[in-house]
């Protein structure tokens, strides 16, 4: 009868041959499956080939799904897929796929699917295919792609990678380390190298970046530069819609709460950004990638992202990277018309309960047995005047039974107040921030980096 135990006891003999007896076992069973799992795909018409990993197992018994860059790689195109019905049916156990009679169809596109192990990579070279490309606009973002989307990369292959307004950059798979034909990308550390295709190419470049870092920070004609700040000054600058200007701050009081504020004139859909920089995290913050954010539309213009000490995220943080977006929605453009101003300060705060800022209990003002409230507006007035008051105040004032706010009825404010049925406490009183908000909270968006085959929202994409 076989025993029961089921944990390694070094004074059991028992435990201790039985353990020694399923080690080969293990071994053996745990080596028919590699992880990651990977492949190697062949167009058997036109002998291009890619390496890919397994993203998930989903698809029908002896079929695969191919994502764009599999199909971009491998020479397939849209008309290639529609012209044949059997495209993309592959049999795997086989590695190779087969029409009627078991032979392949001279106009079909078959793909020959082998296992393959590859090595863990541990530096990579890529290069730019156009010039003027600046790390800022894509660097996160390939960060991000690679970790997030690949398992594997081949040599000559192309890497594209959608920046933030649409624009595509796309690099040359150039080099390996260790050397072969593809690598591994997944529990590695690698290092990325850009290099230019040439030298006219890298001047190219390096004028483009020039031209932008040299503008003046108040210059009417863009967005300002970012550079590192303190806590002691503030900054004034502007953003174009649909751009960012990215700040840092390398040193703070670590023991006190740290408060990043952003002022901006009223109507202007300004949002912040802040990610602290550590081993784990480096990323640029922005909209879609960020720990902290605000992407509300503030009545008094100031929004306040305020960092407490014993947050864990600070832990090993080396710096703040802050970031100031110019909302734009999809259809928008950034043009000189469609500049905002901003200013920017990190300050320390006061904590909670410090005799600088003690804890409300209660808040009870003394009034005087001769006031009143007024039931429409809740100003206090005397009780001698309250019906003069009254009188002028429903004819004139509204209230809003949501938020309590009054407003003049024949004023625009109040013709373009709104309340989120489904988000409690968010309204505003303009079009532009009904917009924002319907934008931001109920609307999909593509992922800048894995592109349509990627849905999420705003909302939560700090969570993932």
């Amino acid at each position: 009868m076989p025993h029961a135990f089921t944990a390694f006891d070094r004074y059991n003999p028992y435990s201790f041959s039985e353990t020694r007896r399923d080690q080969p076992q293990y071994r053996d069973t745990y080596q028919q499956l590699p992880h990651p799992l990977m492949f190697q795909l062949v167009n058997k018409k036109n002998g291009n080939a890619v390496y890919a990993g397994i993203r998930e197992f989903s698809a029908d018994e002896g079929e695969v799904a191919l994502s764009p860059y599999l199909l971009d790689a491998l020479g397939i195109q849209e008309g290639d897929i529609k012209e044949s019905s059997s495209a993309g049916v592959i049999d795997l156990t086989r590695g190779e796929a087969e029409g009627e009679g078991g032979k392949a169809e001279d106009d079909a596109v078959w793909i020959t699917v082998k296992a393959r192990q590859l090595s863990k990579g541990t530096y990579v070279r890529l290069r730019p295919l156009e010039a003027g490309y600046n790390p800022d606009d894509w660097k996160s973002l390939l960060e991000r792609q690679l970790r997030a989307s690949f398992t594997t990369l081949t040599k000559d292959s192309i890497l594209s990678v959608r920046g933030v307004k649409g624009e595509e950059f796309r690099f040359l798979v150039d080099k390996f380390g260790p050397e072969g034909d593809g690598i591994c990308v997944v529990d590695t550390d690698l290092e990325v190298d850009i290099e230019a295709l040439n030298e006219e190419q890298a001047r190219e470049t390096l004028r483009q970046i020039a031209a932008k870092a040299h503008q003046a920070p108040g210059a009417t004609s863009g967005s300002s530069v970012g550079h590192t700040i303190d806590i002691w000054k503030d900054v004034e600058g502007q953003v174009l819609e649909g751009e960012y200007v990215d700040y840092d701050l390398p040193s703070w009081d670590k023991s006190r709460p740290i408060a990043i504020e952003l002022t901006i004139a009223d109507g202007q859909e300004v949002d912040l950004f802040v990610s602290p920089k550590s081993r784990r995290q480096r990323n640029t913050p922005r909209d879609y990638e960020h720990i902290f954010g605000d992407f509300s539309s503030p009545a008094d213009g100031v929004k306040r992202i305020v960092i407490q000490p014993t947050n864990v995220v600070l832990e090993d943080a080396e710096a703040l990277l802050i970031s100031v977006h110019g909302f734009s929605l999809t259809d928008s453009s950034g043009t000189s018309s469609n500049l905002r101003r901003f200013t920017l300060r990190a300050k320390s705060a006061e904590m909670e309960g410090s005799s600088t800022s003690p804890i409300a209990l209660g808040s009870s003002l003394a009034r005087s047995a001769d006031e009143d409230q007024c039931k429409n507006c809740r100003q206090w007035i005397p009780k001698r005047t309250m019906m003069l008051h009254e009188n002028f105040c429903l004819r004139n004032n509204v209230l809003c039974p949501h938020c309590n706010n009054v407003f003049k009825k024949s004023s625009e404010e109040w013709a373009n107040h709104w309340h989120c049925p489904t988000h409690q406490g968010a309204y505003g009183s303009n079009a532009i921030s009904k917009e924002k908000h319907n934008f931001v909270e109920h609307t999909n968006h593509i992922c800048p980096s894995c592109g349509p085959s990627c849905i999420f929202a705003l909302t939560t994409i700090g969570l993932i």
